[in-house]
């Protein structure tokens, strides 16, 4: 014969409790974590207003994370972002520039020149005319150097023999001192040009054989 369980009013109401709650999604029960002033690491069912900009962890009622939002950026940060990217995107651009420039000129080497050796004719020639122009600015100073000479000259036999020296005299040796400072300043000016257009076809003529694959 089967036997039968009583079960007392109060135990009803603990069983039925407890079936309510194994019906209950328990992960509807989620917490926040955050960290107070001190850097203390605190959690609760809502942030404080005054750690709400923080990054905040939400958890479910295991201690599973499940979602982190990350604190606000303060403007210091979104300035400095803004100038990192902006900063980015000059240098990308000036690349982008740089590669552009160096198709065209690229194109116009392979236009210009048949071979490397009309390149280097090209580049002999120029150099001769720059080397052309210094030889006669020198000879420039020389005859520069002779008139003054020449006016020095007579300026101190006027004051050996006591006269004083003419005003548009002075001026004239004046002038040629001025004259041969700028032809000295022309001829080291030109010197540097020789430099610099010898240095910039010999890149070419590098170039140009990397371009021909030779």
């Amino acid at each position: 014969m089967a036997m039968k369980t009583k079960i007392s009013p109060p135990a009803a109401a603990a069983l039925a409790a407890l079936f309510c709650l194994a019906g209950t999604p328990m992960t509807s029960a989620k917490i926040v974590c955050w960290k107070n002033s001190e850097g203390v690491r605190e959690c609760g069912n809502a942030v404080p207003p005054e750690y709400a900009q923080q990054n905040v962890e939400r958890k479910s009622h295991m201690g599973i994370t499940l979602e982190t939002k990350e604190r606000a950026k303060t403007p210091e940060e979104i300035a400095a972002e803004n100038a990192t990217r902006e900063k980015l995107e000059r240098e990308e651009a000036e690349r982008e520039r740089a590669q552009a420039r160096r198709a065209r000129r690229d194109h116009v080497l392979l236009r210009t020149f048949t071979t490397e050796e009309d390149l280097m004719l090209t580049r002999d020639g120029k150099v001769a005319a720059i080397d052309s122009r210094i030889r006669h600015s020198e000879q420039v100073i020389l005859k520069l150097q002779e008139n003054r000479a020449h006016l020095e000259g007579e300026a101190a036999s006027l004051e050996r023999g006591g006269s004083k020296v003419p005003e548009d005299l002075r001026r004239k040796i004046d002038d040629i001192r001025t004259q041969a400072e700028k032809t000295r300043t022309e001829i080291e000016q030109r010197k540097h040009e020789r430099v610099s257009v010898q240095k910039q076809f010999d890149e070419d003529l590098a170039r140009y054989r990397k371009l021909k694959g030779s």
